[in-house]
């Protein structure tokens, strides 16, 4: 079979040849050779110490991600089973894998305000730190205390929060988060989430999405792709959402068709409008660079 140091931690949940489409919310994508479910936070640090120098890769919700259609050659790191959270205070301590929408319950059942913006992002609270997450004007970063990650614990400062950004983006793992929240009557609470919730469904496309695949940087990278004429645009079974051009709907696509599909967006916008657009989805495996 496979011969990664992983296997000798104790009570590590293993299984191999595992399907990643399963994992993503593209629902594509091939094989993983090994995929690790770690279920505390000691056992996570314990499986990132032995993957020291080993291909390996952290999976949390997968709603960011593009799996290639040959899989991974390498150990995924599951964090579906970090899902513990307590609360001290005001202080809101969550492991790297509770979902967000997990995460904005207990603070609506304790009478805390701030994670409200998160209420429909498909993600866990590893991922919102990682990328600086938010939407409408919030963020992450905006209601973090500290971070304990594979190397240390941070303070707020000290996590290096920029657009869609921290020192946690180039790879040291989120173990544990913890924010700062307000006390706040329910009312307003539920009126947050009411608005939240009302504005993601206006303009969040339905359908096999990993969310925004641009991001915008001073400009609205969804407005650039609709005006160089994309929405609708589609290769293969991949194509650019008519209700926002900024998402990629998959309907029986390849991961390939989408690859495909984002690098010729990016061509196409660079010509009409001069403007290079950055990913926010991050790739896993190998894609081809062919044809566009």
């Amino acid at each position: 079979m496979y011969n990664y140091p992983i296997e000798g931690i104790d009570g590590l949940e293993i299984r191999y040849d595992c399907d990643l489409s399963k994992m993503t919310s593209f629902k594509v994508g091939g094989k993983a050779d090994v995929v690790v479910y770690p279920k505390t936070s000691e056992e996570f640090r314990r499986t990132l110490a032995a993957l020291e120098g080993v291909e390996h890769v952290i999976l949390g919700g997968g709603t960011n991600v593009l799996v290639s259609d040959e899989g991974y050659r390498g150990v995924v790191v599951s964090t579906k089973k970090l899902t513990r959270l307590s609360l001290k205070g005001n202080i809101l301590v969550c492991e790297c894998g509770v979902r967000l929408s997990a995460a904005v319950k207990a603070c609506v059942e304790n009478g805390l305000s701030g994670l409200e913006f998160a209420v429909d992002i498909p993600g866990t609270v590893g991922g919102l730190v990682a990328m600086n997450a938010g939407c409408y004007n919030k963020a992450c970063e905006d209601y973090i205390c500290y971070v304990e990650a594979e190397n240390g614990v941070y303070n707020k400062k000290d996590c290096g929060f920029s657009y869609r950004k921290s020192r946690f983006s180039s790879g040291e793992a989120v173990i544990k988060a913890a924010f700062k929240l307000k006390i706040a009557e329910e009312e307003t609470i539920e009126y947050k989430l009411s608005r939240f919730k009302n504005a993601r469904s206006k303009s969040q496309p339905k359908g096999k999405t990993c969310g925004s695949v641009f991001l915008n940087e001073g400009f609205f990278a969804g407005k650039l792709i609709d005006e160089a004429g994309l929405k609708g645009y589609r290769i293969g079974g991949a194509y650019v959402s008519e209700a926002h051009a900024n998402f990629i709907i998959s309907d029986g696509a390849s991961a390939q068709n989408i690859y495909d599909l984002i690098r010729f967006v990016k061509k196409r916008v660079l010509l009409e409008t001069g403007t290079e657009l950055h990913e926010e989805v991050k790739f896993i495996g190998n894609f081809y660079e062919n044809r566009l």
